[in-house]
């Protein structure tokens, strides 16, 4: 049987000496017995039947001022923190960032002095530390906005150094680089000549050699060696029969010459392969596949340089043939093969006014914007390199020397 609710009594009233302590009493009874009253409630305190009308609720916490002003100081103080972290520069990968300004990336490079050529005539990255920088600090946080910065960019005047829209980036040394490469199987550059030259700069940056470092020099005498430094080994054609097409001629080969100057890492392997319409020749397809199948149980992926233009006259069936060409092959391979597409340089001052009706500046424009839709269409991301090149100096209209292929292969290491 369960207990009966206790009857509580009613409180005792008080005498005269304490009345002053018991005027706070919430509910006063008369002093002699009359009709009921309504109990009077004092500011403040609730009758029972508003508590109940509104359900039993916990009463609020009592805030004051001292509570108030931590909070507000909590706040402003993550408020500063969250602009120093906004501002600080970010990159695409998990290379140990680096705040210290670089006079000049070519310092150690073979060839330095000779050649002429400094990064900072090419492309000056903010440093990150300079408070009048800070809102222009920024690097590019991921790949998609890498891309768009690095083709959507500027020159201020012909010949200046390139400047990046939205975000930058920034010279990586060529350990950073060979880190970059080692996550890859191998890399396979499929294009024209305006990517073989693109190429030769990759090697130069490897081989930190951007005198001879394009070329395959220990098979050159020593008269050609001299006429093939620097600028000549991309413009002279006596040269270009001299070009790295692969990095196992380097391997094999370099370190057996008197004039060696072999790669700074090498576990990466990559060629080039010359492609100037499509369908490509069988051996070409041959050489390709064989690359793919080489390591069939390879976790890493196999990642694909492609671009084609003034080869084809700037033909878009051409281009967009040699697109679905590559990457149905790739695709047989099931293997995991990013492609990376590069639009065709601008035309520049000296080209020829023959040409400039079919490979003027306007027709190149066109092919670039509809061609980077045509690879977006097929997934495929697309560097465009017309920005880079419009107010650059070229030496014949068509092709550029060291200053714009040095910048060129360093996007590339940077969007593969």
């Amino acid at each position: 049987m369960s207990a009966l609710p206790r009857r509580l009594s009613p409180p005792r009233r008080a005498s005269s000496s304490s009345a002053t302590q018991y005027q706070t009493m919430a509910y006063p009874f008369p002093r002699f017995a009359s009709a009921p009253q309504t109990p009077q409630y004092l500011k403040g305190i609730e009758s029972p039947s508003s508590v109940r009308s509104r359900g039993f609720e916990k009463p609020k916490p009592r805030v004051t001022r001292g509570f108030i002003a931590s909070i507000g100081a909590v706040i402003i103080i993550l408020i500063f923190w969250a602009r120093s972290f906004w501002y600080q520069p970010r990159q695409t990968d998990r290379i140990p960032f680096s705040t210290s300004a670089v006079d000049d990336f070519f310092n150690h490079f073979e060839g330095r002095q000779d050649c002429g050529i400094a990064s900072t005539d090419i492309y000056i990255p903010p440093v990150a530390n300079h408070p009048a920088n800070k809102k222009q600090s920024n690097y590019c946080p991921n790949r998609a906005q890498l891309l768009r910065a690095m083709s959507g960019g500027g020159r201020h005047g012909f010949d200046t150094p390139y400047s990046p829209i939205g975000c930058h980036f920034r010279w990586y040394s060529t350990a950073e680089i060979c880190m970059i490469l080692d996550r890859f199987d191998s890399i396979v550059f499929l294009g024209d000549d305006t990517l073989r030259h693109i190429y030769s700069a990759f090697n130069m940056l490897l081989r930190e050699n951007i005198a001879l470092g394009g070329l395959r020099q220990w098979e050159m005498k020593e008269g050609e060696r001299e006429v093939c430094r620097c600028e000549n080994q991309l413009t002279r054609p006596e040269c270009l029969l001299h070009a790295v097409t692969d990095s196992q001629q380097v391997r094999s080969n370099d370190a057996e010459s008197g004039h060696s100057s072999p790669y700074l890492c090498d576990r990466t392997p990559h060629v080039f392969i010359p492609v100037d319409h499509s369908p490509a020749a069988e051996n070409l397809h041959k050489t390709f596949t064989s690359i793919l199948h080489r390591e069939l149980d390879s976790y890493k992926p196999l990642p694909v340089i492609h671009s084609l233009s003034l080869a084809t006259s700037l033909s878009w069936p051409t281009a967009t043939s040699s697109m679905d060409e590559w990457v149905t092959l790739a695709d047989i391979s099931q293997r995991n093969v990013p492609f990376l597409w590069v639009g065709p340089n601008a035309a520049g001052h000296l080209k020829p006014p023959s040409q400039i009706l079919s490979q003027g500046n306007n027709a190149i424009w066109h092919y670039t914007i509809e061609m980077a839709k045509e690879a977006e269409s097929r997934e495929l991301d697309a560097l465009g390199m017309y920005n880079l090149t419009l107010q650059a100096g070229s030496w014949d209209g068509s092709f550029y020397g060291q200053k714009v292929v040095l910048l060129q292969a360093m996007m590339v290491c940077l969007d593969v």
